[in-house]
């Protein structure tokens, strides 16, 4: 079977007093709206478009897929180098996390005394929990939010953690393209209209196994032909 998943959203959309949170819905439109640009440029493939909810959810709904099934997966949200953030309640973390290590150095960074402790919820997930066997061999992850590629940081980025559990399960051909800076919907810059929405532009690296393949500035698609060539090269 060949699975095309594509998870949006996942920005908070109501205060902590039930009002509604204009750039909670703003930022999630725009994600929405990048991942329609998606479905039109995959050329094949059963594409499944889910809102985020929970890391624990996305998790779920892909490890119920059979061995081998799934072709691409497209996460649009918001990110730091070692998460994807997911929030359902103000300062609580629902999202996906690289390790034990990096959800404590992201509590400590984001609480402060104005704005009280930031956790992460029972919802919140770590990568290694992921069932990476459901993965096609030559699968593409690519990760829209932002830094989840930034270079030069210690331990793992949530590309590079992607990308080791990818070659784990013997997905010796897939691999994980990440932002290395802050991403954003406007490829055509102020001109870009709402339906033009796309985050596929600015700096992005191409890990496989936890090394880096190459970097480009390319817009739009990065061919998985171009990739391929690229591992089988190494």
């Amino acid at each position: 079977m060949n699975i095309r998943y594509i998870f949006y959203g996942g920005t908070r959309e109501r205060h902590a007093d039930g009002r509604i949170r204009q750039i909670g819905i703003a930022h999630n439109s725009a994600f929405q709206f990048a991942g329609k640009n998606l479905v039109r440029d995959y050329k094949n493939g059963k594409i499944q478009t889910v809102k985020i909810i929970t890391a624990a959810d996305l998790v779920s709904k892909l490890n119920k897929n059979a061995p081998n099934s799934i072709t691409s997966l497209d996460i649009l949200c918001h990110g730091t180098p070692y998460s994807l953030n997911f929030s359902i309640k103000e300062n609580e973390n629902a999202g996906l996390v690289t390790g034990w290590f990096a959800k404590q150095a992201l509590s400590a960074y984001y609480s402060s005394w104005d704005d009280g402790v930031y956790t992460f919820s029972k919802d919140s997930r770590y990568v290694s929990e992921i069932d990476f066997n459901v993965f096609d061999k030559s699968a593409r992850i690519q990760i829209h939010g932002c830094n989840t590629a930034r270079g030069s940081m210690p331990g793992d980025t949530l590309v590079e953690a992607l990308s080791k559990e990818l070659y784990s399960a013997g997905k010796k051909h897939a691999y994980v393209i990440g932002h290395t800076d802050k991403s954003n919907p406007n490829i055509y810059g102020t001109k870009t209209t709402i339906k033009q929405q796309d985050y596929r532009h600015g700096e992005r690296s191409i890990y496989s196994n936890g090394k880096l393949l190459f970097q480009t500035k390319k817009s739009g698609v990065i061919q998985h032909t171009t990739i391929q060539g690229k591992i089988s090269g190494r």
